[in-house]
């Protein structure tokens, strides 16, 4: 019997499991063959995020500023002296992560599913593709679509945005600035992104729900735009990210982290950084779990606690401005523009933090020449 079966074998899962098993025998399932594949992330950490994983993956390039085109062309460039976020082979990361917890003792079965479970007095019945297992804790970390997650009811997360990337051959103008663009044309509810990697450029997108067409189609569009329409295409990726929370990230005997707990920054989109913020209070929640013999829902609650007192407030925030976001049309964002379009926005935006992209908004609210001029346009989003 182990004391916890970790589902999923990506960075939430294996990052995870390195901690639990400081202490405790610890398997991680993973549904596909290896770690790595599929990739689903554009590859972009920063020093910070790197540095908290524990292990550092290959470098590809790096980030110093980036060019936000807005509906009607209007280009708002932001630049650094510094390097403000490192491009990574994702899935270099995902192979060391998963060895790193090898290396501390962590059981991973490949191609294993996680068919379901249940919980008694007595420990944790996993199904899986290859019979039942027991343990004494479950940790969800199986992603977007969590079965984990399911098991709590009323779980879903607040809603989805739906992506697609693809790994084209072309190399950029700029190999350390990336292209985000705005608008209903590209990326409706969201932003799309292109980003130099050398000899290639990731290009890719997230929609929200019920725009009418599919991501590939608005794909296409931004390949066409950007020039690129008739480069070999490497690799295509395609997915889905939670966004808003889920209800819970606790039940009997149940934990859950990354994607599978919507611990996901609302702004961006990323999930790596709320990862590592959550590790290490799910890994002191276990550690007393199995130490007092404690594994009920009310006991576990204070992993929920922890980790919303350490990020919470981040992903609250960001949730807000997300909402804010998705009520502004082409027009308003044209003429948020005209209003930030000036070199001191661009002063504060050079020193925004990757990890807490939130907190530009007060620093830019406080300028007298644009919060006044951005007020009624975010009072018309919110109403």
């Amino acid at each position: 019997m182990y004391d916890a079966v970790v589902v999923g074998g990506g960075p939430a899962g294996t990052i995870t499991a390195r901690l639990l098993s400081e202490d405790h025998d610890v398997l991680v399932l993973e549904e596909h063959a290896s770690s790595g594949l599929p990739m689903q992330c554009a590859g972009i950490l920063t020093e910070e995020v790197i540095g908290m994983c524990g292990v550092r993956p290959d470098i590809l390039g790096r980030i110093t500023g980036a060019d936000v085109i807005f509906p009607s062309g209007g280009r708002f460039e932001v630049r650094s002296e510094g390097t403000k976020a490192l491009l990574i082979d994702r899935a270099d990361l995902d192979r060391k992560l998963a060895e790193a917890a090898i290396d501390k003792g962590t059981e991973i079965r490949y191609g294993t599913r996680y068919l379901g479970h249940k919980t008694t007095e007595g420990g944790v019945s996993i199904s899986t593709g290859i019979g039942d297992i027991r343990s004494e804790l479950i940790v969800g970390a199986d992603g977007h679509s969590s079965g984990v997650a399911a098991s709590i009811g009323r779980n879903l997360p607040r809603e989805y945005v739906y992506g697609i990337e693809a790994d084209v051959r072309h190399r950029s103008e700029h190999d350390d600035i990336m292209t985000l663009r705005i608008g209903s044309e590209f990326a409706p509810g969201f932003f799309s992104w292109e980003v130099p990697f050398g000899d290639m450029v990731r290009v890719g997108l997230c929609i929200r729900a019920g725009t009418g067409n599919s991501p590939h189609e608005y794909l296409k569009k931004l390949l066409k735009t950007s020039g690129i329409e008739s480069a070999d295409v490497i690799s295509k990726y395609s997915g889905k990210i939670p966004l808003g929370g889920r209800r819970r990230s606790y039940d009997e005997r149940t934990l859950l982290i990354g994607d599978a707990a919507g611990q996901v920054k609302p702004v961006s989109g990323g999930g790596i950084y709320p990862i590592c913020m959550a590790a290490p209070v799910l890994r002191d929640t276990v550690r007393e779990s199995i130490s007092e013999k404690k594994t009920s829902a009310h006991f576990l609650s204070v992993y929920e606690r922890g980790w919303k007192k350490i990020i919470g407030r981040e992903l609250s925030r960001g949730y807000r401005i997300r909402k804010l976001y998705t009520g502004l049309s082409d027009d308003d964002f044209d003429t948020v523009y005209g209003i930030i379009n000036r070199d001191d926005v661009k002063r504060i935006l050079d020193g925004i933090d990757l990890n807490s992209p939130s907190t530009v908004a007060g620093p830019m609210m406080r300028n007298p020449q644009v919060g006044l001029r951005l007020l009624p346009i975010i009072l018309r989003a919110i109403l």
